[in-house]
């Protein structure tokens, strides 16, 4: 059992209508064709737009309850777009599949649940090891905003209405920063209530990601065996400037 087979019941409901990099992975994907390789491929937020425009995918996840949750949508699909998905239950720091691929994918900030420099390092040449001579490897990334890291906790509260339920799921995130190892231990409490206001339902769910700074990746990419190609800064492709919030890395074997 993975420790993140916990967010799967919850993953979709809050995450899973965000839309605005698939165009640009799909750019990418029309670049260098497949197979295709995403890297946390969750419950298939990414994987089965891909899937669904023609192209042969490959995802790995360590979390089984992840993967059912994206069968579960794949089996939906048309008999065409379901042979072209594959699903691999792994642990992105030592999955081996015995192909290359020309695009390798890891959205959404995946990588920084990585929590040590030998796992980022480790996780990177394995990923070097299955892309072909030409691919090019995505990693997307948050920028960690100064204003929030001077702090040593913050909350935030947002609120989602479930469109099958109708009941209203309230999420507060209480995040902690260890700065000393760049290490944010992000405590999220869910509260849900009826559509009459009535609390249902109460449950702590939690997640620790270590931030990176862009030099840093910089860095880990090329003690790892990767030329670093561009940095943008939002998914339609504008520079890297910090304000934009985003580092989304393009990357190439050396």
């Amino acid at each position: 059992m993975s420790f993140y087979d916990a967010w799967a019941e919850v993953y979709d409901l809050f995450y899973g209508d965000i839309e605005m990099d698939i165009p640009f992975y799909l750019e990418y994907a029309q670049q260098k064709g497949s197979p295709i390789l995403e890297i946390a491929c969750g419950t298939g937020r990414v994987l089965i737009p891909l899937a669904e425009a023609g192209y042969d995918m490959w995802g790995i996840d360590s979390s089984p309850a992840m993967l059912a949750k994206a069968q579960r949508k794949i089996s939906a699909l048309p008999e065409d777009v379901r042979k072209r998905t594959h699903l691999v239950q792994a642990d992105m720091t030592d999955f081996h599949l015995d192909m290359k691929f020309p695009l390798v994918l890891i959205p959404f900030r995946s990588f920084l649940l990585l929590l040590t420099v030998d796992d980022q390092i480790q996780t990177l040449k394995n990923i070097r090891k299955h892309l072909s001579g030409e691919g090019a490897l995505i990693i997307d990334l948050f920028a960690p905003f100064h204003h929030l890291l001077a702090q040593d906790r913050r909350q935030v509260t947002s609120k989602i209405i479930n469109p099958e339920t109708k009941h209203i799921t309230f999420k507060t995130d209480i995040v902690t920063y260890y700065h000393a190892n760049q290490v944010m231990d992000v405590d999220s409490i869910f509260d849900e209530y009826d559509g009459k206001g009535n609390s249902i339902l109460r449950f702590h769910r939690s997640v620790k990601m270590r931030y990176i700074f862009r030099y840093e990746m910089e860095h880990l990419l090329r003690l790892s065996g990767f030329k670093l190609e561009t940095v943008y800064g939002t998914f339609d492709k504008k520079s890297y400037d910090y304000k934009s919030g985003e580092m989304i890395f393009v990357a190439s074997k050396t």
